[in-house]
């Protein structure tokens, strides 16, 4: 890989980071407006702990309480928009196939009352994807990423990204899955743990590149695409957190069963811990692949990644996995791969 395809990459790398910090921001300031953002309905459900045997996602979590920080710059959209142009202008260097996609407008019963700060919403804000991609979910507090229509879908990943997380306090796991199937190289990867000084979360994302673009080398960037629309997986997955490193585990948030290339999901708190093994956040999975095939390619990674095999999906312990034909589940604790370390060539 050339000098100048690297350099474009690392291009992308820092854009995309430097819209995941001003996208905490954004949040940030959003959840110090007048208090936090709150919903016209309040139902209090007691958190549950976690049971390996009867994993049931019902119950929501009420976040901590975090100190005010300092207010929204007011430059902060124009800033998200020069990262969002210039993110899909580098990026379509290193691609040429022309991906679509299509926006899926979310319905909800329960609607969000947010005020304004410094003369912009937030809500109105997390709704432009084009700028952010980023939304709020009230039935259960916590923020994601809109990955059916996103500006980072330009970018596609590579170890460097992970690599500089933790330049700016993304302090995260990450297990990465590869495997070649239908003539392209695949990767699933997963991340969890401390996104800046404010957020907790996880992430699925499913990528793609051309049959051969692995090759295995320690160093080598492995740049992939992110999975076009065809190539979308079905998945769910519920991240729990154990509070301060105390107590029991229970649930941050849950993202439904559907189609996604990058399955997100992101609440307030902190972390006790920074270093690896993030071991206060656990992420719950299922992920339906194309065929039996598939799956069977995508446990072998996970064998080899260190996972071991579980008697059944509601019988996971930490670091296990079950399959039934192309559906996998699987409960991540503690097993992390290393970021990129930089390229030889």
């Amino acid at each position: 890989m050339g000098k100048k395809k690297i350099l474009i990459l690392a291009v992308c790398a820092v854009v995309v980071i430097a819209g995941a910090v001003a996208a905490t921001t954004l949040l940030r300031d959003g959840m110090n407006t007048a208090g936090d953002i709150t919903t016209t309905t309040s139902t209090t459900v007691p958190q549950t702990e976690y049971d390996y045997n009867a994993f049931n996602p019902v119950d929501t979590y009420e976040p901590a309480t975090v100190a005010p920080e300092s207010t929204t710059n007011n430059n902060l959209l124009t800033t998200l928009r020069n990262i969002a142009t210039t993110t899909k202008k580098t990026a379509s260097k290193t691609t040429t196939k022309k991906r679509t996609t299509t926006t899926t407008k979310k319905n909800s019963s329960t609607k969000a009352t947010v005020p304004q700060k410094d003369g912009i919403n937030i809500k109105d804000l997390l709704a432009e994807q084009q700028i952010l991609g980023y939304r709020y979910e009230p039935n259960g507090d916590f923020y994601y990423t809109d990955d059916k229509d996103c500006w980072q879908s330009n970018a596609g990943y590579n170890e460097i990204y992970d690599n500089m997380a933790g330049l700016i306090m993304m302090n995260i796991d990450q297990v990465r899955i590869r495997f070649t199937y239908e003539k392209k190289d695949w990767m699933i990867q997963l991340w969890k743990g401390q996104y800046g000084n404010l957020l907790i979360g996880a992430e699925i994302g499913v990528y793609t590149a051309d049959e051969g673009s692995f090759d295995g080398d320690i160093g080598d960037v492995n740049h992939y695409n992110c999975a076009d629309k065809e190539d979308w997986l079905k998945m769910e997955m519920t991240c729990y957190w154990k509070e301060n490193n105390e107590g029991s585990y229970k649930k941050a948030f849950s993202r439904e069963y559907d189609y996604y290339w990058w399955a997100t999901g992101f609440v307030k708190g902190q972390l006790t811990k920074y270093t690896t093994p993030r071991t206060e956040l656990k992420l719950k999975a299922r992920i339906t692949f194309k065929s039996t095939e598939m799956a069977n390619l995508f446990v072998q990674g996970m064998k080899e990644s260190g996972f071991a095999r579980a008697l059944g999906s509601n019988q996971l312990v930490d670091d296990s996995f079950y399959q039934k034909d192309a559906d996998v589940w699987f409960l991540w604790t503690t097993k992390y791969h290393d970021a990129f370390v930089g390229y030889e060539g």
